[in-house]
């Protein structure tokens, strides 16, 4: 597993899969967010919890901007 600083590659894929889970949030359609959370632990490298952590720092951020985020 990664340690230290995100490379933009690794913020990318995270916001990229973020909004992937947030569109279909959006449609009403049913995801896994532990899947997603396990797929993207394969791609960026980074622990379960570092992944969440990121997410819901990117929700804060829309929160923050009156947007859509993941509930």
């Amino acid at each position: 597993m990664a340690n230290g600083d995100w490379t933009r590659d690794e913020v990318e894929a995270t916001v990229a899969d973020y909004f992937v889970m947030l569109e279909a949030e959006l449609r009403g359609e049913i995801y896994s967010k532990a899947q997603h959370n396990r797929r993207l632990q394969q791609i960026v490298g980074r622990r379960k919890g570092s992944i969440e952590f990121n997410h819901q720092n990117i929700s804060a951020v829309l929160i923050n901007f009156r947007q859509p985020f993941i509930a």
